[in-house]
């Protein structure tokens, strides 16, 4: 999607926020699957490993689950960012210092950006994580990196729910099914879209069929949505250009 203009006529970027564990990069690569093939993403957790392997101070951080400096982060997120836009961002702002610093530069770039926050139960994120048997997911890390959200999460989204004028936000239960996820998303997105778009659009290009080996309804009902929502987009395109 790089060098297009905005998301669905609305949004200038997507930020996904959550612990690691509860199920944010499943929900990316959903989201690419049937929504938004080509929409660039970037997590800072895989942004700083890579750099860990460099920077013996960084790799230090991230294998004992400490927080980079709000300084560091904030300028991964700005450079990535703005060379990729409209894009989606896994893991910032991580604190109230990076959620203000946030603030500022969307309202100096006049951006609008829609926030995904994504909650889990401990005892499903140890589950997921332990099955997946990283270097850091030890079980003293991650009760760590635990108590580091719940301490400094809810001040992140207390700056972002007063500013109305600058960013959308979709709140979703990441202990359920990574397709009922999806399928929640896709619904709370289209309630956030300007009824404006709707009014005009007299023919959706979308179908909706379950194929013989899917065990639920939800993966035909999320490529239903996503077939709504790029017709949605296409017609919003055809009248910019």
């Amino acid at each position: 999607m790089e060098g297009e203009g905005k998301i669905l006529a609305k949004w200038d970027y997507i930020l996904l926020l959550g612990e690691s564990g509860s199920g944010k990069g499943t929900l990316v690569k959903n989201i690419r699957r049937f929504w938004l093939p080509n929409l660039t993403s970037a997590s800072m957790g895989d942004i700083f490993r890579e750099r860990a392997k460099t920077d013996p101070e960084i790799k230090r951080l991230t294998e004992q689950g400490e927080l980079i400096n709000d300084e560091t982060a904030c300028k991964v997120f700005a450079d990535f960012a703005l060379t990729h836009k409209p894009g989606l961002m896994d893991g910032f702002p991580r604190n109230r210092q990076q959620a203000i610093n946030l603030i500022k530069f969307i309202k100096e770039k006049r951006w609008r950006v829609l926030v995904i926050d994504i909650s889990c139960n401990v005892e499903v994120i140890l589950e997921r994580l332990l099955s997946r048997r990283r270097a850091d997911d030890e079980l003293h890390i991650v009760y760590k990196r635990n108590l580091d959200h719940k301490t400094l999460h809810p001040s992140v989204m207390e700056e972002i729910k007063h500013r109305a004028d600058l960013f959308d936000i979709i709140h979703l239960d990441g202990n359920f099914d990574d397709e009922i996820v999806l399928s929640s998303f896709m619904l709370s997105l289209l309630r956030l879209v300007d009824m404006l778009y709707f009014y005009d659009l007299k023919r959706v290009e979308t179908s909706f069929e379950v194929s013989e080996d899917e065990f639920t309804i939800n993966p035909a009902i999320n490529r239903w949505i996503s077939g709504f929502l790029n017709s949605l987009q296409a017609k919003i395109d055809s009248e910019t250009n």
